[in-house]
């Protein structure tokens, strides 16, 4: 009697299992994206971007994001994820002073995987003094910050 509860409740865990990963899967970009809570350490868009990428991409094709960022291309991109769906979201904010871009990768189940920051000030800005540093250090807020200039 035992053996069959457990073989029961295997089979309904196993079902409960492959639906949850079939929803994520049929879940689009736009909609994964406003699922994210909305807390401390999770992405969101800057405010008045230059540019936003919301795309789900096989780990395989990152070339193709780094293709679609163009000269906002990031630095590195994680090559550990061959072959697997995920979701990438990036943010580009661009002004006579600076670059700022953050991006991130979610698996399909909402997974947090990798995220990363860059700011680098514009050396005309520099050397014209129309850039007198950063407001303040970067901090691990940086995802949840839709705001680049505060």
């Amino acid at each position: 009697m035992k053996l069959k509860l457990y073989l029961i409740l295997l089979i309904f865990f196993a079902c409960l299992n492959i639906s949850s990963i079939v929803n994520a899967k049929e879940k689009s970009v736009d909609e994964f994206y406003s699922s994210l809570p909305q807390k401390e350490h999770v992405y969101k868009e800057y405010k008045n971007t230059t540019l936003n990428i919301r795309e789900k991409v096989n780990g395989s094709d990152l070339d193709v994001i780094q293709k679609k960022l163009g000269r906002y291309a990031l630095h590195s991109f994680p090559i550990d994820y061959r072959g697997k769906d995920l979701y990438f979201f990036a943010s580009v904010y661009e002004d006579k002073r600076m670059i700022v871009k953050k991006s991130v990768f979610y698996d399909l189940n909402g997974k947090f995987l990798e995220a990363n920051f860059n700011r680098t000030a514009k050396k005309e800005a520099v050397l014209n003094c129309e850039f007198d540093g950063w407001d303040r250090a970067t901090n691990g807020d940086e995802l949840a910050d839709d705001n680049p200039l505060d």
